[in-house]
């Protein structure tokens, strides 16, 4: 079943008050949010001159609910959630943060994941023996295990370091399921080695939904990996063109005859790598007129040795 959901990246000051959810890549970290409308700060900064906002919306009337720290913004047929909290405890803060979500979307009918954003500072420190990232996977994966959340109905995600020690989760759910969808350069990211986690990180490469503008596709972050190896360490320009392989074999399997991507997120470990990785998005979407709307921003990507991750929308 077709469902309302659009999605938009425009700048600040095009952004009037629409209901729905709104993403502003600015300090301090946190939610704020109103009768019709939720806005988080994940806590990114964008790169100067960028000052884009990330637009959620739907066609039906929006009803704002909030549980302790989980903020829940309800339409007819997509689910808007949101929680933020202290991420000392990675890992059973993940897990809590995951139940909670997970509990309140269930309980208004809204039983399936289609899009995750989890954003923590420090993502390479350690932490009880662990690397925060590693923690965070555990800890993720040990609620989707309790709530039997199947691997095949992973939903899209991203995972980012910020420079603020906050964890922002915010999510999209749907009453009806939509289709992951996964990336044939490119083992699925659950069935990593346990080399990279005790706990491999779950999510789709991608989610294609059917909404009344036609498909949506939700690209979860990606980055120069192939099979379930990092490719290129320090070339960042190579790292760039092996990104936009595994986004170009991400399109081809949710149908070649789809759109460019509307728009793309880029978060860079080294801010000063913008103009070579800038040239290369460039070369390669040529041939769309126009092309994708870029924000950039700086974050620290889920590998060490990872320069940047590409996120983004079809539509």
């Amino acid at each position: 079943m077709a469902i309302a959901l659009r999605s938009q990246l425009a700048p600040a000051t095009a952004i009037g008050p629409d209901a729905g959810m709104r993403i502003r890549l600015r300090e301090p970290a946190g939610i704020d949010a109103g009768p019709d409308y939720l806005q988080v700060q994940p806590g990114l900064l964008p790169l100067v001159p960028d000052d884009y906002v990330e637009l959620w919306t739907t066609s039906s009337e929006s009803r704002m609910a909030k549980e302790g720290p989980v903020h829940l913004l309800e339409s007819d047929d997509v689910l808007f959630a949101s929680w933020t909290g202290t991420d000392h405890g990675l890992k059973e803060q993940t897990e809590q943060a995951y139940r909670a979500l997970l509990e309140a979307c269930r309980a208004r009918g809204f039983t399936h994941l289609v899009r995750v954003w989890n954003f923590f500072g420090d993502i390479h420190a350690e932490e009880d023996g662990l690397e925060r990232y590693q923690a965070f996977c555990i800890g993720r994966a040990a609620a989707l295990e309790a709530l039997e959340i199947p691997l095949a109905s992973m939903p899209a995600a991203t995972a980012i370091g910020s420079d603020q020690r906050q964890l922002i989760i915010y999510l999209i759910a749907t009453r009806t399921p939509a289709e992951p969808l996964e990336n044939p350069r490119q083992v699925s990211a659950y069935h990593y080695p346990k080399r990279y986690s005790p706990k491999s990180p779950t999510f789709a490469r991608a989610t294609r939904l059917e909404t009344r503008d036609g498909p949506l596709i939700l690209l979860s972050g990606t980055a120069s990996i192939v099979g379930h190896e990092s490719r290129h360490p320090d070339d960042v320009t190579a790292q760039a063109r092996e990104t936009l392989a595994n986004l170009q074999a991400l399109h081809d399997a949710a149908g070649r005859e789809l759109p460019w991507p509307s728009w793309l997120r880029v978060y860079l470990r080294r801010p000063e790598d913008r103009p070579k990785v800038a040239a290369v998005l460039a070369e390669h979407y040529k041939a769309a007129h126009p092309g994708p709307i870029v924000q950039w921003v700086r974050g620290d990507i889920c590998r060490q040795e990872l320069l940047l991750e590409i996120e983004g929308v079809h539509a």
